[in-house]
């Protein structure tokens, strides 16, 4: 029987933006299913989905020992596709065809990127799709569907330090978005955040009124936290793997870049808003001398907002 290996990235943001290739492959070769691994972290991403029948997450060890582990788990099979977005030695497994990742470019988008590995010129966007049993099970934290209202999903952590926008101004957001006559008046607040990521998130969480906060801090896997977010109407936060996996299930997405690469890891498609500092490439956490009396960010508050309020305002009134 045919056979796909599909290798995917050990981070979050990376793994999801590999997931439009894989669907894509999953409809255009539906009789072939697919072996998914990855790290542990987007593993709960892959599982479930129609047409993966395995799926293995992979913790790093010392001198790559864990390559050859997972080889010896797949048994002796001769792929009809191998799929490695991480250059591993499973790219060199006996395979009928074999797309290897041998490093990416810095001009353009990763939907472009991942698609141009398996020989195509159209982009793949990343796309995630919660089952009706997930979304049900996502009343844990919302409530039940037909009660639900309107939710902002704000992310206010990220891997790194100078990708976080203050705390302050997350819940100063949160307030001015959600007050009356704010474009969200009266939504619920969902507020995401990884384990161990809770000093950024939990100040926004314990400021906000008990009934309006959803405190989803360390408490989701990533495809909880992807179902949670597909039920929300506008999600806002930092350059992340929860930026990329709100898009992924098409949510208005806006993302606030200091560091990085937007060029690359710009939320994708026109229904997101990439936020960058000024001038580009400055991290977005506030510097040494902020204060009342000197109030000046990479990143100004005011800007955000404004344009938060017309991007909002431009998509839902299409």
């Amino acid at each position: 029987m045919k056979r796909t290996l599909f290798v995917a990235s050990n981070r979050l943001g990376d793994a999801v933006l590999t997931t439009g290739v894989l669907h894509y492959l999953l409809e255009t070769e539906p009789d072939i299913p697919v072996t998914i691994v990855c790290g542990d972290i987007p593993k709960s991403i892959f599982e479930g989905v129609p047409g993966v029948d395995r799926v293995i997450g992979v913790r790093k060890r010392r001198f790559s020992l864990h390559w050859p582990e997972v080889a010896l788990s797949l048994g002796p099979v001769i792929w009809h596709r191998i799929v490695d977005f991480r250059g591993s030695l499973l790219g060199f497994l006996p395979a009928r065809h074999r797309h290897i990742w041998r490093g990416g470019k810095d001009d353009i988008h990763k939907a472009q990127a991942n698609a141009r590995l398996i020989g195509l010129d159209m982009p793949l966007p990343p796309r995630i799709l919660p089952t009706p049993g997930q979304i049900n099970a996502s009343g844990k934290w919302l409530g039940p569907i037909d009660q639900r209202g309107k939710i902002l999903a704000l992310a206010p952590t990220a891997n790194f330090y100078q990708k976080q926008w203050h705390h302050e101004n997350y819940l100063r957001l949160a307030r001015e978005l959600t007050a009356k006559g704010g474009i969200m008046e009266g939504a619920r607040i969902a507020v995401f955040g990884a384990p161990g990521e809770e000093a950024q998130a939990m100040p926004v969480v314990h400021a906000l009124p008990e009934e309006q906060v959803i405190d989803l801090v360390g408490k989701t896997t990533p495809m909880e936290a992807a179902t949670i977010l597909s039920q929300c109407d506008l999600f806002v936060g930092n350059d992340s793997g929860l930026m990329h996996t709100a898009v992924a299930v098409d949510i208005l997405t806006v993302a606030l870049f200091g560091i990085g690469k937007p060029t690359v890891y710009r939320p994708w498609g026109d229904r997101s808003l990439c936020l960058q500092s000024s001038p580009p490439g400055t991290p977005i956490i506030r510097s040494e001398g902020y204060s009342d009396l000197n109030p000046e960010e990479p990143l100004p508050f005011e800007f955000v907002l404004q344009e938060i309020e017309g991007f909002y305002a431009r998509i839902t009134e299409r």
